[in-house]
């Protein structure tokens, strides 16, 4: 109490002012610490609601495997809607995609809060930033090659048709996409915070808006479907 009463504090932000100068440590301890507690809820709260598995999804790719591309995408489409029919997208759309510096196209055949799945890929040579986000990323390989590497790694690690390659939370890589390479891609976690790493390529690089407008209306079609009628996040 004897420090209120040496402090001339006339009003709330006199003792706001007064507060923050005194307790700065305590300030931001505290702050830091509801990130992280809204952050665990938030994550356990999406978790509880994946429903797509790795393995079931890697088995899934690899039955196109050495099949022409657009055969390959098709058998792979159908395993996926017999294990899944409620959660994965009837139709196949196709868009141009553009992100850290890659430029390749996708399908978007699932959405919602806390996973998507596409398939991804070029028939060009392409490469850059993996992203870094707050999901993890599973690239399950069905046609060419996928190179990547991380930070004091001098040799890329190659991941053929049949294998798959998967980028933790909050980890970074370089990577590339030799000619010719298409895979399934699979994200869960926290996806919104990933969003700006999709589109804003597409807005302020290429300034073409019409992957942006497409990728805003197949996403949130997907994720709306989930949220209003499947009941999931």
């Amino acid at each position: 109490m004897d420090y209120f009463r040496t402090l001339e504090i006339n009003n709330f932000n006199d003792f706001a002012n007064h507060l923050v100068q005194g307790n700065k440590v305590v300030i931001g301890t505290s702050i830091l610490g509801l990130v992280i507690t809204i952050f665990i809820f938030i994550k356990i709260k999406l978790m509880r609601c994946i429903e797509l598995d790795t393995k079931v999804l890697h088995e899934c790719a690899k039955k196109g495997v050495g099949l022409p591309i657009d055969e390959a995408f098709e058998v792979v489409h159908k395993e996926l809607i017999k294990h899944y029919p409620q959660f994965i997208a009837a139709k196949r759309n196709w868009l141009l995609f553009n992100g850290g510096g890659a430029m390749g196209q996708m399908c978007v055949l699932h959405a919602s809060l806390s996973e998507y799945l596409i398939f991804y890929g070029t028939p060009l040579y392409s490469q850059g930033h993996s992203g870094r986000y707050l999901m993890d990323v599973y690239d399950f390989m069905i046609q060419g090659t996928t190179k990547q590497f991380f930070p004091g790694k001098f040799q890329s690690i190659d991941f053929p048709a049949g294998k798959f390659s998967y980028l933790p939370m909050m980890v970074a890589k370089g990577y590339c996409c030799e000619p010719n390479s298409w895979m399934l891609e699979y994200g869960r976690g926290v996806i919104p915070l990933a969003l700006p790493y999709f589109l804003f390529s597409s807005i302020f690089v290429t300034l073409d808006i019409v992957p942006w407008i497409s990728a805003v209306f197949y996403v949130g079609r997907e994720v709306t479907k989930n949220l209003l009628i499947r009941r999931k996040i």
